[in-house]
């Protein structure tokens, strides 16, 4: 019975057989990888389509000739091939050892991995860049703070320098009156020396008057000079104390533009920061009202000065009866060199400045705003 059933099955197998041989070529032609089958002489015997592609040469220019690359061993490589048009090829190789009609072959199958090589190099530069850049950026940024904060200090040391003439004009307001004390004291000790009436007492008390004078004017230098002294560390200060001394520094420009000034701080009033810094921001807003109290010839000027708790933070109004900030404008003013006073060359620094010190150096906020017949100014510090 087995006789006569082998012929029957046999033409079933051998379609079967090249059925296989179809799918198997046709899987082979539709592989995205390039596949070659090359004789142990080097010869090679097939190519498929996707290493037409990978290799630029049509079939005819590879088939029946030596293979343009090494095929080694069984395990997994990597090689790069010279191509045609005499660029790089890299790709990566798989061998395997087979027959191929009889003879046994190698067949090795091929990747091209050129653009993802290139990426990968690019990926690497730019992780080294990025590491080295991690590396040196808290440096850099160091730097940078250092740089600004220097920045600033310039800024506000130009924005004081501006203000100069204006306190020295002040301190020599000051300074007359005391120097007119003296010499009327000195006058009065020739006057009583000639009319017989001088004597230890006299002389004494008089002595002591002129001491206290040159005192009160030794004091001024005193806070003066401090004024411009930089500070380097933080601490609390009486918020009412440098309001008194950065008022005393502008007294008589205050006094000679009827600038009335009302003040309700609290004594135990305390703040956190650099107490220079803050008087110099205090005096830019005061002046800032100042020079808008005399653009509009403002009647009975008059500057409320209120200081309170807010929470944690300490808080300084400052309001005027000046008429307001325009609306065109108010969104600027705190803009470097920004300022409406060209005619009277103004240097546009100082709410700039006021702003940087409560700000930057202080970790506060300065805000305006219009409120009923002037503007206000709020630090929060």
């Amino acid at each position: 019975m087995s006789d006569t059933a082998e012929p029957k099955n046999q033409p079933e197998r051998s379609y079967q057989l090249q059925n296989c041989e179809e799918c198997f070529h046709n899987i082979i032609c539709r592989s995205a990888d390039g596949i070659v089958i090359v004789g142990y002489d080097g010869i090679v015997r097939f190519v498929n389509p996707a290493l037409e592609r990978i290799l630029c040469r049509s079939a005819e220019e590879l088939l029946g000739k030596p293979a343009c690359f090494t095929i080694g061993s069984n395990e997994k490589q990597e090689i790069t091939i010279t191509l045609s048009n005499d660029e790089p090829c890299v790709a990566e190789m798989c061998v395997v050892e087979t027959e191929w009609e009889g003879d046994p072959v190698r067949l090795a199958s091929l990747r091209d991995v050129t653009e993802r090589k290139r990426v990968e190099e690019q990926l690497r530069e730019k992780t080294a860049q990025l590491e080295e850049l991690n590396r040196t950026l808290a440096e850099r940024v160091r730097q940078e703070v250092e740089k600004n904060r220097e920045k600033d200090h310039l800024l506000i040391l130009q924005s004081r320098q501006a203000a100069m003439g204006e306190m020295i004009g002040n301190i020599a307001h000051q300074w007359r009156q005391p120097l007119t004390a003296i010499s009327l004291l000195i006058q009065d000790l020739g006057e009583c020396y000639v009319y017989g009436d001088f004597s230890k007492e006299y002389l004494d008390t008089t002595i002591r008057n002129a001491l206290n004078v040159i005192q009160h004017m030794s004091h001024t230098i005193d806070d003066f000079r401090n004024f411009f002294k930089r500070e380097k560390e933080k601490k609390a200060f009486s918020v009412g104390e440098v309001v008194a001394r950065s008022l005393s520094f502008i007294e008589s420009s205050l006094r000679f533009n009827n600038i009335a000034v009302e003040i309700d701080v609290d004594d135990d009033l305390l703040a956190f920061g650099f107490p220079n810094e803050f008087s110099q921001a205090f005096i830019n807003i005061i002046g800032n009202a100042k020079d808008a109290f005399r653009e509009r010839g403002t009647s009975d000027p008059l500057i409320r000065i209120q200081g309170c708790r807010d929470g944690k933070r300490t808080v300084v109004i400052i309001t005027d009866n000046a008429g307001g900030i325009p609306e065109e404008i108010i969104d600027r003013i705190f803009e470097p060199y920004f300022t409406t006073r060209e005619l009277e060359n103004g240097t546009g620094l100082g709410l700039y400045m006021a702003k940087t010190i409560v700000e930057k150096n202080m970790d506060g906020q300065l805000t305006a705003a219009n409120v009923e017949g002037g503007a206000c100014f709020r630090i929060v510090i």
